[in-house]
């Protein structure tokens, strides 16, 4: 919290709510570095999360707020002081291993509900962070409003209300990578955009039945009905990259371990991780440049449309006994991966219906393989809470105060920051 520890501060006696004289070090607003000097609630909101403290009380409408965590207290008092009280604990007591972030402008959004789109693949910013953003998501990308429509079924039925089966594989999918290029931080937390953000490209169970299937495409050849064609070149891209990633690192299908290292992943894991990411991204920038910018969003939007069954379909099956191998694993999980290779001709079909007819389907099957390897490669480069954690997620701030940047807080002159010595 270097902004807040190292003001340049002067002293002075002030009369807090109990009328006691306390000495604290007042700052003006004016007289810090932004965001901590700029008169704007959204940037001040998401740079106090973004150092580990969370927002107990967040009240634009009163003016009321507080901020806890990271060994730090921030309030502001209501109207007419305006005066934000910073109450520090000693270094010695802070824990901060379980509270940092990956730091970045793109992050902040998830803080407010919204997940970054990747500029790369021409993908907007989409709103998540209540039922009401998810189901209006899901209706812009499916306009038929099935899709939308299953997700609260299944919020309704299961025995998990707040899980998004299906949806949530638009956060590795359309997410920007959050972790820098160059950097050499082993962090990988992010803030949760949504009330449930796993799915079957986080857990193990979708990592073990993927390649198993996977494995067994390529050796049918189950990419047209000529048998004899040959194996598109990434779909063997993919596979190799998938077995170096497994013969390396023990962390890449084993969801629970590479949670543990949350804060401590391997700098070499990490590397690796997003070299197969950046290599799937440039495959689809390739398609871009022959066939136009709205080629991945299209698959995307394809695949996203038939997901959102899969929790469904896979308890049918397992009443009715029709499951497939499920390796020894979580069986409702491992279905669902295998009902997404099962809908991968639905996605192909839908593919067509919205006008890529030009390109062979072993091309866009091809395609959907890498958008999975894609997603695989994100969420290992990333960590959101996840399991029981979801129950203690802090609320996400409003999307409008991230989007119009209300200048709430008062102007320069008019405030003052103390610290209680």
């Amino acid at each position: 919290m270097a902004d807040l520890d190292n003001l340049a501060t002067r002293t002075k006696t002030v009369a807090l709510e109990n009328d006691t004289a306390t000495a604290v070090t007042v700052v003006s607003l004016a007289e810090t570095k932004p965001p901590f000097g700029a008169a704007n609630l959204g940037q001040l909101a998401a740079e106090v999360l973004r150092h580990g403290m969370q927002w107990t009380i967040f009240r634009p409408e009163d003016g009321t707020f507080l901020a806890e965590g990271n060994g730090h207290t921030l309030r502001l008092k209501p109207p007419p002081s305006y005066v934000f009280e910073y109450i520090p604990q000693p270094v010695l007591e802070r824990k901060v291993s379980n509270s940092l972030y990956v730091a970045s402008p793109l992050v902040d959004k998830l803080f407010f509900g919204i997940l970054p789109g990747d500029a790369h693949l021409n993908l907007p910013d989409y709103h998540m962070g209540t039922s009401s953003e998810v189901y209006h998501t899901m209706y812009s990308i499916d306009p038929t409003g099935a899709a939308s429509k299953q997700i609260q079924n299944n919020r309704h039925s299961s025995f998990a209300p707040k899980c998004l089966f299906g949806f949530s594989d638009i956060i590795p999918l359309a997410g920007a990578m959050l972790r820098g290029y160059d950097t050499d931080c082993t962090i990988a937390r992010l803030p949760i955009p949504a009330e449930y953000t796993t799915g079957l490209l986080t857990h193990q169970e979708g990592f073990v039945v993927f390649r198993h299937r996977l494995d067994g495409f390529i050796a049918a050849s189950r990419y047209t009905e000529i048998p004899a064609l040959p194996v598109p070149y990434m779909v063997e891209e993919v596979r190799a990259m998938y077995h170096r990633m497994m013969d390396e690192f023990p962390e890449w299908e084993d969801e629970v371990l590479a949670n543990k290292l949350v804060n401590n992943r391997s700098a070499r894991f990490l590397t690796s991780a997003l070299k197969n990411w950046v290599t799937c991204t440039a495959y689809f920038k390739r398609i871009h440049q022959t066939t136009g910018p709205t080629f991945y969003y299209d698959l995307m939007a394809s695949h996203l449309k038939h997901a959102v069954n899969w929790w469904r379909e896979a308890w049918n099956r397992l009443r009715a006994g029709t499951e497939r191998n499920s390796y020894g694993l979580r069986n409702h999980i491992t279905e669902g991966m295998h009902l997404y290779w099962d809908y991968l001709e639905l996605v192909v079909d839908e593919m067509e219906s919205k006008g890529w007819i030009e390109i062979p389907r072993e091309k866009l099957r091809e395609a959907w393989v890498v958008m999975m390897m894609r997603g695989f490669c994100w969420w290992r480069c990333h960590w959101m809470m996840v399991g029981d954690e979801m129950c203690e997620a802090p609320p996400r701030l409003p999307t409008q105060y991230y989007q119009d940047r209300q200048s709430t807080l008062p102007a320069d002159g008019e405030d003052e920051f103390i610290v209680v010595e």
